[in-house]
């Protein structure tokens, strides 16, 4: 008796690797979740920016969420590059694996929250010492946008080559949401420096760009729980659940 040929849906390969790209996408979704528990839970309000968390008792959530990031990123090997390609799908994860770690390993410049007694700073990092504070803030910085922008290009460049419409949609719906993410946060931050007293309130009591930070997360989350085909695990777990969904 011959077996059963697998399909796509049915490699246990293919169901592997999507499980992996769902694991990486609820990752993302959880991080800025957990913070904004875990930070009102604590501290009763949120920090400015989930960078400042490192310098928060949530420290370790930051820190570890992102090494999962980077991590997987790094190890991704994606599509073959084709002929009429610039770069690969191996070459971008790279990069932005690579960020996502230089963003948890360069510190920003702590910001404590005004009257509160968990601020917790650490004795300089390793990368404090060896760059010293500031500019560990500037690769910080620069780390985090790279970053953000190698999702964009993956949402608009390389996963939009499915023939699925659907999901050609929500990936370029994803692209475009975290440039619309990291035009608030460039402003935000801009206009807390240079704006003057009343808008770098402004910009501090609404928490603008902790907001556009975790809404560009989030999106990141939302595009790669569709590349990890999580709508269709989720209708898989609920017909094993109720027989004849």
């Amino acid at each position: 008796m011959s077996e059963t040929p697998n399909t796509p849906d049915t490699d246990p390969h293919v169901m592997s690797y999507h499980r992996v790209r769902q694991a990486l996408g609820a990752v993302a979704l959880l991080l800025p979740l957990s913070l904004i528990l875990g930070g009102v839970g604590v501290e009763g309000s949120l920090r400015d920016s989930l960078s400042n968390y490192f310098f928060s008792p949530l420290r370790e959530v930051f820190v570890g969420a992102l090494w999962a990031i980077g991590v997987f990123l790094i190890s991704y090997k994606g599509y073959a590059r084709r002929s009429d390609e610039r770069f690969s799908d191996l070459v971008l994860a790279r990069i932005s694996g690579l960020s996502a770690l230089m963003v948890s390993v360069f510190p920003s410049l702590e910001d404590c929250p005004v009257k509160t007694e968990s601020c917790v700073v650490p004795e300089r990092t390793v990368t404090q010492i060896l760059v010293h504070t500031g500019p560990s803030a500037w690769v910080h910085n620069i780390s985090a946008v790279v970053f953000f922008l190698c999702l964009v290009v993956f949402c608009l460049v390389q996963f939009p080559k499915t023939s699925d419409l659907a999901r050609r949609r929500i990936y370029r719906a994803c692209g475009y949401g975290i440039l619309a993410t990291l035009v608030l946060i460039t402003s935000a931050f801009l206009a807390g420096r240079l704006g003057g007293e009343a808008a770098a309130e402004f910009v501090s009591r609404h928490n603008l760009i902790f907001w556009g930070e975790a809404l560009g997360v989030w999106i990141f989350a939302l595009a790669w729980l569709t590349k990890g085909k999580a709508d269709q695990s989720a209708i898989r777990l609920m017909r094993k659940i109720v027989p004849g969904a």
